[in-house]
């Protein structure tokens, strides 16, 4: 792969495909929610992690089963590593990181291998069979240069390439490239020797890289989000960056969180708490919900309480859904909200959520839910099969929590 500068600016998508719907088909009456079937998710175990004024900022996870690996990502910089079979097992706690975290990813081929993207612009690969001990970083080339703000990261399925987006910085913002096979074997934090940098892009964005995804099984495709309001699909395979832009998605917003649904299929969210879900192809997303709409017409929650984490892909149903919350002075809402060819409906409720909710993570294989957020609880959720809600009934009020508060809830801001 060759990575070079594009000789001019990428244009936007003009695609003359049409969509049978936009944001506003897509929103589901009062009746259809009326006819959904709601389930109950509850705690089956929590962490509360150390620390009065520490928090969880993101969580990653491998497929293994029955027994998978977890790792939280702590604002105190550290990494909390779990195995998790009914429970939650701490593994290990590493301390290596000197700046916030702003990305966590177990490599696609073991679980053994966990990697961490620094704010300071460097990504170290942790080897957990040798006690969390680092056995690769991953730095910017540049010479006599300060090291490029991160922002965000990902790992190509096939274990062989990393990409990293960065802050904006010196009138630019980078998408930069490793090859995880060149990683340095010497284990010494001084050793100047480090990854190779193969090269970056920097034409396609013009402010902070904010999400990067790569296709589960297109190796050569990766998508990009950035606060400068565009998605954008490259072909790493192309020889030039120019060459190498797809598609340029424009959201008209600022993009929070990107990833890949099915195809040529996307979703994300915004900054502004919204949700998009694009084709490729198109000019425009066939599915919109602002944060208005999902909190009147799915959540019943105030506006101004609403956030939204991610969108998982049902292992049950084989829909996606987007996880939402409410956060009020009456307690820490929490919901699932599942899209289909039909819009979206509220599918579930998580009983006893005690957080803002900042990331989530799902095991497909056993349908268990991690959360992890500003009260610093890790929950693992669990269906509740005795108590699914039946179709045709009223919303049920959320059962609250037991009033008690952690104290470090008090610092943490609202998602708004």
């Amino acid at each position: 792969m060759q990575l070079t500068s594009a000789s001019e600016m990428p244009r936007m998508v003009d695609s003359t495909r049409k969509r049978n719907g936009n944001s506003e088909s897509h929103n589901t009456s009062d009746s259809d929610k009326n006819h959904a079937n709601r389930c109950e998710m509850i705690v089956a175990t929590e962490d509360l992690v150390p620390g009065d004024d520490n928090y969880v900022l993101a969580l990653c996870g491998t497929q293994h089963e029955p027994e998978f690996r977890l790792c939280a990502a702590m604002s105190d910089y550290s990494c909390i590593v779990y195995n998790v079979n009914e429970g939650l097992s701490k593994l290990m706690s590493l301390e290596h990181n000197t700046s916030p975290i702003v990305g966590i990813k177990f490599s696609p081929s073991s679980k053994n291998i966990l990697f961490a993207a620094t704010r300071d612009g460097e990504i170290t690969a942790c080897d957990l069979r040798a006690k969390g001990k680092v056995v690769a970083e991953m730095r910017d080339g540049s010479v006599d240069s300060k090291l490029k703000p991160l922002a965000s990261f990902d790992i190509s399925s096939d274990d062989k390439l990393i990409a990293a987006g960065t802050e904006h910085i010196g009138g630019d913002a980078f998408i930069l490239f490793w090859d995880i096979r060149y990683s340095s074997p010497n284990n010494s934090r001084s050793d100047s020797r480090k990854n190779d940098l193969l090269g970056g892009y920097w034409e396609s964005h013009m402010d902070d890289v904010t999400s990067l995804a790569f296709h589960s099984s297109k190796i050569d495709v990766l998508a990009s989000g950035s606060t400068d309001g565009l998605i954008n699909v490259f072909d790493l395979s192309q020889s030039s960056e120019d060459s190498a832009l797809n598609y340029s998605l424009n959201t008209e917003s600022s993009v929070d969180r990107i990833g890949w649904l099915e195809n040529d299929h996307l979703w994300c969210t915004t900054h502004t708490h919204c949700l998009q879900l694009w084709d490729c192809e198109d000019a425009t997303p066939y599915g919109k919900y602002d944060r208005s709409t999902i909190a009147a017409n799915f959540m019943h929650e105030d506006q101004d309480s609403c956030y939204v984490v991610r969108v998982h892909k049902s292992s049950s149903s084989g829909d996606p859904f987007l996880l939402a919350g409410g956060s009020t002075i009456k307690g820490e809402h929490l919901h699932g909200l599942t899209i289909n060819s039909e819009g979206m409906k509220w599918c579930t409720d998580f009983i006893g959520n005690k957080q803002l909710v900042r990331d989530s993570w799902y095991h497909a294989k056993s349908g268990c839910l991690i959360t992890g957020g500003e009260g610093g609880v890790i929950n693992l959720w669990k269906q509740n099969e005795k108590t699914l809600i039946q179709q045709n009934s009223e919303p049920k009020p959320l059962a609250k929590s037991n009033g008690k508060s952690s104290g470090r809830d008090k610092h943490r801001t609202k998602p708004y």
